[in-house]
């Protein structure tokens, strides 16, 4: 896929976009510190001539006054103007002067004789500062004038001894040319000389200055990148190319590379160098590794075969362990049968010899009852490894249908009362009210409280307690049947186990206490199958609480408010 924008610009075309672009910026501000030069030189060359010019002007005024007097009498002795006046010859002086150059020259001041010197804008400003301060001696900027842009420049003019005789006092009293006196006094403000000097030239001439050096600039940039782009082509984008070609033979998987023609200099010839390097060792790198997956595969090979030959065997010995786990299944689940029917006849037999014999004596009484005891212990041993057969051969289903578990207390109490009374056990069992109908394996269900009940009597000792309750966990939707006794507990590393099939606590106990330790076992799978749970809670010598917990399910319409 080929990448897009400037990942795909060459590195000479990005360098010299790189220049460009600092030279263009350079180049701009070239310009603008040019142009800004141009115009303070400009504007310092138009204020040194401004002020030599008002220099001369108020000399050529100050002749005319000097002089005027002396030269207006005539032989009758008599004053004769002859238009000479200082005023005038100032006026007309600047006209003339403004003819040849392009300047204007004006004489003004706050209240002009003539209409014609008003003053615009901006000698009104320079009056007032003029009036404001006596020494301030110039006011000058760069502004407009007849709409096109100008140098403006101003110097005070104040009232010396020989302007009092047209100016000065009395104020209203007509001077030799008829106007009103001012009534001024020496050091006044008498006006202002205004010249105004126009920019265009100067402007041009800065306009010139500046094309000329970006002309310069320009040539002199376009020169350094045509020398920067051949000595990048020359140095640098050819040796590149060429380790280019080269990466692309070992993109091929040819590893013989020689770049010892290559024209770099510098960092380029080490890269080329260190290249070349790598792909020689990557080259031994592999042949060596093709020598040793070959010798891999061969052993690979070997592997397989001794896999194989192993995997036939184990093969063979699931087959076997197969048959010999249905075998131990069939063994027991007909062993488990033959001898449960015997069993069966041998209590119906002890139930009818103990009903039907009353004058018995005691000690032939207490046979009887021994045998129909035992044998009843010994049928519900033989029927837990008959249901444990039937679990681990996947032969177990539920009868689901809704149970009261009132009914599956009671008959298990039927069974295990001989034996709570034989041993003088306080028991007791309560149901909690708010304990629903729940939907379960009536059977299985039974076979749990009896297991977990015939555990108890087996650990609890002649006079002990056992108590039984069943609870709702509303929290979780689950009844809890719970079933303790104060007998031997169990120890707390023997915990875990307790549940395994064929397990119990301690060897010392299973010779004192006899069983096949299948009750437990029988008691967790059942509970799971119901998709329920079993733990234990015990400490040594203080008893033990075994607790089973199976879903309420969804429907618990139907609840049931009895203790018993």
């Amino acid at each position: 896929m080929k990448r897009l924008g400037l990942s795909n610009v060459r590195i000479r075309t990005r360098f010299v976009i790189l220049l460009v672009g600092i030279l263009a910026v350079s180049l701009l501000m070239n310009v603008v510190w040019i142009w800004m030069t141009q115009q303070k030189q400009a504007e310092r060359e138009m204020h040194e001539k401004a002020y030599v010019l008002s220099q001369q002007m108020e000399a050529a005024w100050e002749f005319m006054v000097i002089n005027q007097d002396i030269i207006n009498y005539d032989a009758n002795g008599e004053y004769n103007f002859k238009k000479l006046h200082c005023s005038l010859v100032g006026k007309s002086i600047g006209k003339l002067f403004g003819k040849k150059t392009g300047y204007t020259i004006r004489y003004t001041n706050f209240n002009p004789r003539n209409k014609a010197d008003i003053p615009d804008e901006f000698e009104l400003e320079a009056l007032t500062l003029f009036a404001a301060d006596v020494k301030t001696s110039e006011f000058y900027k760069v502004s407009e004038y007849a709409g096109k842009g100008a140098f403006r420049y101003t110097a005070p003019m104040r009232i010396e001894e020989n302007c009092l005789e047209c100016h000065g006092e009395p104020a209203g009293e007509l001077d030799i040319l008829g106007y009103p006196k001012e009534g001024w006094k020496i050091g006044d403000l008498a006006g202002i000389v205004s010249i105004v000097m126009p920019t265009a030239m100067y402007t041009e001439n800065i306009q010139s200055n500046v094309v000329k050096q970006v002309g310069y600039i320009s040539l002199l940039t376009l020169s350094i990148i045509m020398v920067i782009y051949y000595a990048m082509s020359k140095l640098v984008t050819r040796p590149l190319n060429q380790l280019k070609d080269a990466m692309g033979h070992v993109k091929t998987g040819d590893l013989k590379v020689d770049l010892k023609d290559i024209d770099a200099q510098g960092e380029i010839r080490d890269l080329s160098d260190h290249f070349e390097i790598m792909t020689q060792e990557l080259q031994t790198l592999y042949d060596d590794l093709e020598n040793k997956v070959e010798l891999r595969t061969q052993d690979l090979a070997r592997a397989n075969d001794i896999l194989e030959s192993q995997q036939i065997q184990l093969e063979e010995a699931n087959r076997r362990l197969r048959e010999d786990n249905q075998y131990k299944s069939d063994f027991l689940a007909i062993i488990s049968h033959e001898l449960r029917t015997p069993l069966t006849s041998i209590i119906a037999f002890a139930e009818v010899l103990e009903k039907a014999s009353e004058d018995k004596c005691p000690k032939e009484q207490k046979i009887t009852q021994e045998i129909r005891a035992n044998s009843q212990v010994l049928l519900r041993m033989i029927n837990n490894i008959l249901e444990i057969a039937r679990i681990e051969a996947g032969k177990q289903e539920l009868i689901i249908e809704p149970i009261d578990l009132v009914d599956v207390i009671n008959a298990v109490e039927s069974v295990i009362e001989p034996l709570i009374e034989k041993k003088s056990i306080q028991y007791s069992s309560v149901l909690h009210s708010d304990v629903p109908v729940i939907e379960g394996d009536r059977e299985g269900l039974r076979r749990i409280v009896e297991n977990l009940l015939s555990n108890a009597l087996k650990f609890t000792p002649e006079g002990g307690e056992i108590k039984v309750w069943v609870a709702y966990d509303q929290e979780r939707n689950e009844v809890l049947i719970n079933v303790q006794d104060n007998g031997i507990g169990i120890r707390k590393e023997d915990q875990p186990y307790i549940f395994e099939k064929f397990v119990q606590s301690d060897s010392s106990i299973h010779r004192q206490y006899n069983g096949s330790g299948l009750g437990l076992a029988l008691a967790k799978e059942l509970a799971e199958l119901h998709g329920g749970w079993i733990k234990v809670v015990s400490e040594l010598d203080k008893g033990s609480l075994f607790t089973v917990g199976i879903s309420a399910g969804e429907g618990k319409e139907d609840w049931l408010h009895l203790d018993f």
